[in-house]
């Protein structure tokens, strides 16, 4: 029940924010997300005894969900059409990514916060997947390039290059929607 003197249960639980971003920012729907999570929490307590301590335990626990998310994909589409994944997608649930569940200190700065969060998970969520999941990992869980090569199963150098356009993509998709907002982004919700 316990990897060294450790049981499992208590070196999960801080790790459980970050597992959570992960898995919204692959899935795009909060739903998805916390089945995916919960998935890959039981797969890694069964397998809890392969962690070899080669990289951290996060990295371990990222590639498990990775690896679940790359099992549900392929089961989804044994069983949906193409038009059903693309209508999943596109009406994806925007999640908390970058709150964290901590309280703001007053209404307006935790409005604010909210907006630009939105702003840029919705920027996020619009960059292709193998740019996404980099972006994410290297950005907001700040994990080196090594680990996030052992976790995606790529060289450094993928890595890196992605890391680098899927940036680049990302400053330039928030440019564009500060520069012109959504409608109901402007003045009291009107066009």
């Amino acid at each position: 029940m316990a990897r060294g003197d450790v049981p499992f249960e208590s070196e999960v639980a801080p790790l459980l924010p970050q597992l959570h971003r992960v898995c919204l920012t692959l899935c795009r729907d909060r739903q998805e997300a916390e089945d995916l999570l919960q998935d890959a929490l039981v797969n890694a307590y069964l397998h809890r005894d392969s962690f070899k301590g080669r990289g951290s335990f996060f990295g371990w626990l990222c590639g498990i969900v990775r690896n679940q998310f790359v099992e549900h994909r392929r089961a989804a589409s044994r069983r949906h059409s193409l038009l059903e994944r693309v209508l999943q997608g596109a009406s994806s649930v925007l999640g908390t990514l970058f709150t964290g569940g901590v309280e703001q200190p007053s209404p307006e700065l935790q409005a604010c916060h909210s907006q630009q969060a939105a702003l840029m998970l919705r920027c996020l969520h619009a960059l292709p997947e193998k740019f996404r999941l980099v972006v994410l990992l290297c950005d907001v869980e700040e994990l080196g390039y090594e680990e996030v090569a052992s976790i995606l199963g790529l060289p450094v150098g993928t890595v890196k290059s992605r890391h680098f356009r899927g940036r680049a993509r990302l400053a330039e998709a928030l440019k564009v929607l500060e520069a012109d907002p959504p409608h109901e982004a402007r003045a009291g919700g009107r066009p």
